[in-house]
């Protein structure tokens, strides 16, 4: 098969970084009695951008091997892979794939990502420990997705935040109604608008001399540092997030998350050792 490029150097950090963690976090935790798991809940998606009309099935299912076989090959293994996608083709790429490695214990799913997350969280039990990748498509992750994983106490979670989806919905001369649910879906609050909503300078008097008081977006930086401050709210540790740049942008925020207050200081310490060379 012709290999393809998909999603440039931001890409290979994303994909780079997790491949490593899961190495250290395999190797630290093999000689304890937990039954590792990894999940991926958009394993056969592959990340884009809204601005890439492309869509390509080739390309994503090149990334899905790259997310997948990352994960597969590590030397110490976990016990349990749980691979979801929602697309067929996905999924029928997925088995196809399970089929190379008859050794390991592989779940292959088709559902929503969120409900796939729940139901997996809720299973859980006292030595069960997990590592969840979520690398969404847009906003697809919801924010009472998280608050599910973070209340488990024993996932670590990578995730790819969407910023340049969530400054595209806030527009710089003020909030837009319509976009308001998916904001509050993927921020889990309605506190957003104070955070990324400042009064601007009055640019009119009225005609009875009072100004006209209009909002004006705050600066990225304030929106990345809201979004990380969410996240710490329900995650015993919130690392700051790697930004995944193109063109001079930033793309997404990837996050490292500990939901288990006793393990943060050591999963912190190993996520710390993945940090991209600068």
């Amino acid at each position: 098969m012709v290999k393809h490029s998909f999603g440039g150097e931001w890409t290979r950090i994303k994909l780079e970084r997790l491949e490593s963690y899961l190495k250290i976090y395999t190797t630290a935790l093999k000689n304890q009695p937990f039954t590792l798991h990894y999940v991926d809940a958009f394993a056969g998606t592959g990340q884009r951008d809204d601005d890439d009309l492309s869509s390509d099935p080739l390309l994503e299912l090149e990334a899905l091997r790259g997310s997948v076989r990352r994960a597969l090959d590590c030397k110490d293994v976990f016990h349990e892979y749980h691979f979801n996608d929602l697309k067929l083709e996905h999924v029928q790429a997925l088995e196809e794939l399970r089929a190379e490695y008859p050794d390991k214990v592989i779940h292959i799913t088709q559902l929503d990502a969120n409900e796939f997350v729940t139901r997996f969280c809720r299973r859980l039990r006292g030595r069960d420990r997990a590592v969840i990748f979520l690398d969404p498509y847009s906003t697809a992750v919801n924010w009472s997705t998280l608050e599910v994983i973070a209340s488990t106490q024993k996932v670590d979670l990578w995730m790819l935040f969407p910023i340049s989806t969530l400054l595209r919905l806030l527009p710089q001369d003020g909030p837009r109604e319509e976009w308001r649910p998916c904001i509050e879906r993927l921020l889990g609050t309605s506190e957003w608008k104070n955070a990324c909503y400042a009064p601007s300078q009055p640019l009119i008097d009225d005609l009875f001399g009072e100004q006209e008081v209009r909002s004006q977006r705050s600066d990225y930086e304030a929106i990345i540092q809201f979004v990380t401050m969410r996240l710490r709210e329900i995650f015993a540790h919130v690392e700051e997030p790697t930004r995944l740049t193109r063109n001079a942008g930033v793309l997404f925020l990837f996050y490292f998350s500990v939901s288990n207050p006793k393990a943060k200081a050591l999963a912190a310490k190993l996520a710390r050792v993945t940090q991209p060379k600068r």
